[in-house]
């Protein structure tokens, strides 16, 4: 797929760019190009486009040198550009990841908070966004993450150059299926074994296209590459035990084998493989209804690799996220959220099989 194909696509497939429109495009130093012509192609489209531009240093060094009490700040030009804008594009970042590592729990949660009014007013006014997560595939983080460049650059395109009515399609064969369903039961060999109920929530769509009927349900976000049905399920009735065999990558390090235990519907035990000392103490100091599972996600992206920043989205893939979920539906609110997830799961509904090792039943 060439970039000029995933240009168009995103800007008049994906978030249905068109005269009228106002958009802004926030990008980073290393994502200019992408960013210029994502600008161009909107503006042939016929909408104002407005570009707003950040570098690793500008970044870290707010992260790591800043006031506290400042980072707990909004921004006020941000908040702004959300009461104007009627799209956004957000280009992902930083390029180098090395110095993630080094910014504390404290100043993760500081920033969280303050960025959270933007995204509650994102979503109040249902201004249709996208996240190209182009702008993680760095040799940077290749090789921070230990993951091989070439693969994972070739894997993200593949994983854009997809048919996405054919998406469209599963996920609201899934949507009908969950609507219909109380009780989900998720297994593994690695010992998971974690019931939980389902209640009167959303269940949105994530096929990588912001149409009328997402915006009608307030599922105006997307990353892209996409792929994923997800809900917020009851949280108060998860029990038993989640755990990922796929690494998660956050704040520069790659977390495997999350293992979650859940007693009553709360978060009992929280463990896992190498650099979980990390997640763990940013849970340990977020503040809300950080120990109650949050989000149930099936992938639905036919072409995606589990191993690299997108489980989620892996076809066959189950994902458990825990804290916030107050953006899809749910009642957790938070300043702190993480996700796990299992390459080839067995998923029940009410006993019935919906996917066996990783393949959907149906």
């Amino acid at each position: 797929m060439s970039t000029h194909s995933f240009v168009n696509q995103v800007v008049r497939t994906c978030l249905r760019i068109g005269k009228g429109d106002r958009v802004t495009i926030f990008t980073w130093r290393h994502t200019l190009d992408l960013a210029e012509a994502l600008a161009i192609e909107c503006i042939r489209a016929g909408a104002q486009i407005h570009t707003e531009f950040g570098t690793d240093e500008i970044f870290y060094d707010r992260l790591l040198n800043g006031d506290l009490e400042y980072l707990k700040t909004s921004n006020p030009f941000g908040l702004s550009l959300v009461d104007i804008a009627t799209a956004s594009i957000f280009i992902s970042g930083p390029e180098e990841p090395e110095r993630l590592r080094r910014v504390s729990a404290e100043r993760w949660n500081a920033v969280s908070n303050a960025d959270k009014p933007f995204y509650d007013r994102l979503f109040e006014r249902r201004i249709r966004s996208a996240e190209i997560l182009l702008g993680h595939v760095t040799p940077q983080r290749a090789k921070t993450y230990g993951f091989n460049f070439q693969e994972w650059k070739k894997n993200v395109y593949d994983a854009l150059d997809v048919k996405y009515e054919d998406m469209r399609r599963l996920g609201k064969k899934l949507r009908s299926l969950l609507e219909q369903a109380q009780r989900v039961h998720i297994t593994a060999p690695n010992g998971t074994d974690l019931t939980f109920n389902l209640a009167d929530r959303p269940i949105n769509i994530y096929d990588g296209v912001v149409d009328e009927e997402d915006v009608e349900k307030g599922a105006i976000f997307v990353g892209l590459p996409g792929g994923a049905v997800q809900l917020a399920p009851s949280e108060a009735t998860a029990d038993g035990t989640f755990i990922s065999d796929v690494p998660e990558p956050t704040t520069g390090v790659l977390v495997p084998n999350v293992r979650w235990d859940f007693k009553d519907g709360k978060l009992v035990t929280f463990e896992g493989g190498k650099n979980i000392d990390v997640v763990k103490e940013m849970w340990e100091k977020g503040t809300g209804d950080k120990d109650r599972i949050g989000t149930f996600t099936l992938g639905i992206n036919p072409k995606a690799k589990t191993g690299f920043v997108y489980n989620p989205i892996v076809l066959g893939t189950a994902t458990i996220g825990v804290g916030d979920n107050s953006k899809i539906g749910g009642k957790n609110e938070s300043d702190w959220g993480f996700r796990s997830t299992i390459a080839e799961p067995t998923v029940e509904l009410d006993g019935r099989t919906l996917i066996k090792q990783g393949r959907f039943s149906f």
